[in-house]
């Protein structure tokens, strides 16, 4: 047989959190002293002593223009300080730039770490939830199977969170017997719902499988009730208001007085004038037909007065 084949393995030394070291930052502070301080303070305030005295005609406009000229160069020596200031700033902070890097480098390294250990542990929690939940739903299906479809066990959830407590100390069973309260609480509301003194009975249950809130079930009830009472009497206002209206069109339409209304009399009129004899035409009527019918139209033509004596006479025989 061979030598025998020598595993050897890391030991990783569990890390104690607790004494975790704390960066320990040596400053070297830059000594910045403004070595000519003096003069340029005593350059300011000749400048706002000499200024603080100047006055000018505001309608001179070599004047106005000397002293925007003046006013430029102040500007000027304002903004020359302050650029020294600027750079002052950004060499200071180059200083710190390096050790800055480092430090954000190793708290996003940790940061890592920790996002990496929340994750797993939210996915541990929420299979813990969702075990914890079936359980749930197997007992409100043995305990009341008819309840479920009016009110969702996420209500009851909603209602008390322990339900899905991750507490060691509140177990399954614990669970369940407070769902099995939950739910005998439910009952006995909805059937005061039911037999109470409730006109919107099914509205506030409604609101009640919600909430599982029998105070604002019965507000609901409330609620509605008001708006009953609102749209009645609204509608008897509006009927009132019509027949009010009515009334007064009849009023306007209609005389007060219980005298008959006299009938205007007809415009009397002049003499006629005599009429103008009417106008006489000559007609020709030609048909066929055969003699019975012909003797009929003769006889009947024959009863008008203006032909009577007329010539009624057979023209042609035709074919049939």
């Amino acid at each position: 047989m061979g030598e025998p084949i020598k595993v050897e393995a890391e030991v990783i030394e569990p890390v104690n959190l607790a004494k975790a070291p704390e960066p320990v930052i040596t400053y070297t502070l830059p000594a910045v002293k403004v070595g000519n301080m003096k003069e340029i303070d005593g350059f300011v305030a000749n400048v706002e002593r000499f200024f603080s005295s100047v006055e000018i005609d505001p309608d001179d406009k070599k004047q106005v223009k000397e002293l925007a000229d003046v006013a430029s160069d102040v500007k000027k020596a304002a903004d020359g300080i302050n650029s020294k200031r600027i750079a002052m700033g950004k060499e200071i902070k180059a200083a710190t730039a390096e050790s800055t890097d480092a430090l954000n480098g190793l708290r996003d390294r940790l940061m890592a770490v920790y996002d990496d250990m929340r994750a797993k542990v939210g996915e541990a929690e929420e299979r813990q939830r969702q075990a914890r939940i079936s359980l749930l739903e197997q007992e409100y299906e043995a305990v009341a199977p008819d309840l479920m479809e009016l009110i969702p066990l996420d209500s009851f959830i909603k209602k008390e969170s322990k339900l899905v407590s991750r507490d060691k100390r509140f177990t399954g069973n614990k669970a369940c017997d407070l769902l099995d309260d939950l739910i005998a609480d439910a009952v006995h509301d909805r059937a005061r719902l039911r037999e109470g003194d409730i006109e919107f009975s099914t509205e506030a249950d409604m609101v009640y499988c919600k909430t599982l809130d029998l105070r604002k079930a019965l507000d609901e009830n409330d609620r509605l009730k008001r708006e009953k009472a609102e749209r009645e009497k609204h509608k008897q206002a509006a009927t009132k208001l019509e027949a009010a209206v009515g009334r007064a069109h009849d009023a306007v339409s209609v005389p007060t007085s219980s005298e008959p209304v006299p009938t205007p009399e007809p415009a009397k009129k002049g003499p006629e004038k005599p009429s103008d004899p009417p106008k006489r035409y000559l007609f020709r009527l030609e048909f066929e037909a055969d003699d019975a019918d012909c003797a009929k139209v003769r006889d009947f033509m024959r009863t008008l007065p203006g032909l009577q004596g007329k010539l009624f006479k057979k023209v042609q025989e035709v074919a049939s």
